[in-house]
C-alpha cells in the first residue's frame, strides 16, 4: 500500500486572468474551487493509476464539502481540527502564461492534534510507501517529517521545502523528490538545469549519505532521476501548459505508481514525465486521469546519464 500524509487541509481556489494587473483592478475570466494539497494531489493520480493508496491526516471541522468529495474514492482516515481547511489561491494569468500562488496558512495543531493523527499509523508496515509532502500546519515542528522518518519502518518519501526538508533528509528517508531551488537548499549551492551532470553528482552525494533514490523536477526543463548505479534524464513534454499547479504531484505518482509494482527506474521516470504532462494540460487543479497520462506515455523519452 502507499500512503500520503494529509496534514494541512487545503481548498485551492484558481482564478484566471487576461494579464495579471499588480496593484490595480483585475476581472476574472473564470474561476473554480477545487480540493488542494499535495498529498490529496499524490493520492488522486495514484487512485487514478489503479494503485492501492490512503490518505491519513488531518481534516477540519467545518467546511470540508470539497475536500471529502474529491476523497469520495479514495481511503481515508483523519483527526480532527477545529476550525476550516485554508484557502490557496492561484491566479493564473492566460497571456503571461504565469501562476501566481497566494498560500493561506490554515488551522493550527497541538500536541494533543499530532498524537491522535499518529495512532492512525499503528498499522504500516516495511513494505509500505509513506508520502510526507507539503507544508506543516501552523504549531507544528519543522522537524516533525524527520520524527515521522524515524518512528516508521516503511519506505518514506519526502517532498517538502525549507526546514522541513533539511530536516527530513537527517533521518535518511528512502526518497527525495526536490526542484532545483529545493536541491540548493540542501546543498548549498546553485544549480543550472542544462548542467545535468553536477546535479547529478550532488545527488549522489545525498545518496551516499544513506538516501535510494532521489527525482529532481525542473519544470520546463524535464526532470531527472538518480540512484547509486543509475541517473536518467526526461524532457518536459509540455512548454505551454494551462497550470503548472499539481505537476510535481504528478509526477511522484507516476514514479511511484511503477515503483510499487516493482518497475525499472527508467519506466518510473517515463511514466512520472506522463503524468505530469498530462496534468498541465488541464485547468486548475485538475489531475490528470489515467487514460490522459497513458495517452502521454508514447511521447514520453528517458534518456541515460552517464558519469
Amino acid at each position: 500500500m502507499i500512503y500520503t500524509i494529509y496534514l494541512n487541509p487545503t481548498i485551492d481556489k484558481t482564478i484566471y486572468l487576461d494579464g495579471f494587473n499588480v496593484g490595480g483592478t483585475n476581472r476574472v475570466k473564470r474561476s473554480m474551487s477545487q480540493a488542494g494539497g499535495k498529498a490529496l494531489n499524490v493520492a488522486t493520480v495514484l487512485k487514478n493509476l489503479k494503485v492501492p493508496v490512503k490518505i491519513y491526516g488531518f481534516a477540519c471541522e467545518t467546511e470540508n464539502d470539497v475536500i471529502y468529495e474529491a476523497l469520495s474514492n479514495i481511503p481515508h482516515e483523519f483527526a480532527i481540527l477545529d476550525g476550516f481547511p485554508r484557502t490557496n489561491i492561484k491566479i493564473v494569468d492566460t497571456i503571461r502564461q504565469v501562476t501566481t500562488e497566494i498560500n493561506d496558512r490554515g488551522p493550527a495543531v497541538t500536541e494533543n492534534d499530532l498524537f491522535a493523527f499518529e495512532t492512525l499509523l499503528n498499522d504500516l508496515n516495511e513494505d509500505d510507501f509513506v508520502v510526507l509532502t507539503g507544508s506543516l500546519p501552523v504549531g507544528c515542528p519543522s522537524d516533525y517529517y524527520k520524527k515521522l522518518t524515524e518512528k516508521l519502518y516503511s519506505k518514506v518519501i519526502i517532498d517538502a521545502s525549507g526546514d522541513a526538508l533539511k530536516e527530513a533528509v537527517k533521518a535518511k528517508p528512502f526518497m527525495l523528490k526536490p526542484n532545483l531551488d529545493e536541491l540548493s537548499h540542501l546543498t548549498g549551492k546553485t544549480y543550472d538545469p542544462y548542467e545535468i551532470l553536477n546535479i547529478v553528482e550532488d545527488c549522489k552525494q545525498l545518496i551516499a549519505e544513506g538516501i535510494s533514490l532521489i527525482v529532481v523536477s525542473m519544470g520546463s526543463r524535464g526532470a531527472i532521476l538518480v540512484s547509486e548505479n543509475e541517473a536518467y534524464y526526461s524532457k518536459a513534454l509540455i512548454t505551454n501548459p494551462d497550470s503548472t499547479v499539481g505537476a510535481g504531484d504528478s509526477m511522484l505518482a507516476g514514479v511511484l505508481s511503477v515503483l510499487y509494482k516493482g518497475g525499472s527506474l527508467k519506466d518510473a521516470l517515463l511514466m512520472g514525465t506522463a503524468a505530469a504532462a498530462a496534468t498541465i494540460t488541464l485547468p486548475g487543479t485538475t489531475l490528470a486521469s489515467s487514460k490522459e497520462i497513458k495517452d502521454m506515455l508514447p511521447s514520453s523519452t528517458v534518456e541515460t546519464i552517464n558519469g
